[in-house]
């Protein structure tokens, strides 16, 4: 009989440690798989799984990489014939970028195995678990949420530069 793991204050922490080495390899796999770089491959899983058309800052700010290196990934993704950027109906100058029905059903296939396993981790939990489990990965996102808006990045820092320089 296995027993249950120590309860200490560092349990959490360290447990979130492991799960985001976990989100490093199965993105590594990922990128693997589709035969792209990591980088490539984060854009068109962020792209492809979003609930609306991303555009180019909101996807270069979830990767947290700067501009210009946010147009040679669209570049990228674009030529290989993943997403199309789209001008956004409301506002002309804005592009949205939108997945190709072969890029997401491909996301989707890799991602699938993954989904369904994280499917059936709640099997086993009752009803009053599994609230409690989702109030903490609520929690779990809501501090690495915060901790981001809180946090300037060194990619607004470069952002910030590259627009007070004159051209």
């Amino acid at each position: 009989m296995t027993s249950a793991p120590e309860i200490s204050s560092n349990l959490s922490a360290f447990s979130l440690r492991v799960l985001q080495d976990a989100f490093g390899a199965a993105s590594s796999a990922l990128a693997h798989r589709m035969g792209m770089n990591a980088t490539d491959a984060l854009a068109i899983e962020y792209i492809s799984l979003s609930p609306a058309p991303l555009t180019p800052g909101e996807l270069g700010a979830r990767l947290a990489i700067t501009r210009s290196s946010t147009t040679e990934v669209v570049d990228r993704l674009v030529t290989a014939g993943h997403i199309q950027r789209v001008r956004d109906e409301s506002d002309r100058r804005r592009f949205r970028l939108i997945p190709t029905d072969q890029a997401k059903d491909r996301v989707r296939s890799e991602l699938g195995p993954l989904v369904a396993a994280l499917n059936t981790a709640t099997e086993g939990f009752s009803d009053a678990e599994q609230y409690v489990i989702s109030t903490y990965l609520q929690r779990v996102v809501s501090a690495y949420q915060n901790f981001a808006v809180d946090s300037p990045t060194a990619v607004d820092a470069v952002n910030e530069q590259t627009e007070a320089t004159p051209s």
